[in-house]
């Protein structure tokens, strides 16, 4: 949870964009409530149904540990109206985008 950590840190430079930083993962619905705890500027959404995991497509079938279902880390810009602007999907599971590549890809994709 690293990158969640690395997010909340840099909560200003979100707000002062007016956006919102909002995370999503299959855990279920107390641990969740959990993380939102420990990272209270960002929203956190418990998808533990996989309902918004398969309507962005971006599950990956029997890549956890244990052979369960995981999210590829997704990261998903999205306007005031709900218009996807940009959506990047990391080659390897472990990666993420950094704040600074999250935010400059929100400063090029979204006016």
């Amino acid at each position: 949870m690293v990158e969640l950590g690395q997010l909340e840190r840099r909560h200003e430079d979100f707000e002062n964009r007016k956006i919102r930083a909002i995370v999503f993962s299959v855990e279920g619905l107390e641990a969740a409530k959990q993380t939102q705890a420990a990272y209270p500027h960002l929203l956190v959404l418990s998808d533990e149904g996989h309902g918004l995991s398969e309507a962005a497509g971006i599950i990956q079938h029997n890549a956890g540990p244990d052979g369960a279902d995981i999210d590829y880390p997704t990261t998903i810009v999205v306007d005031r109206s709900g218009k996807v602007r940009w959506l990047y999907r990391t080659p390897e599971i472990i990666a993420r985008l950094s704040p600074d590549e999250v935010l400059q890809a929100v400063d090029q994709n979204v006016k």
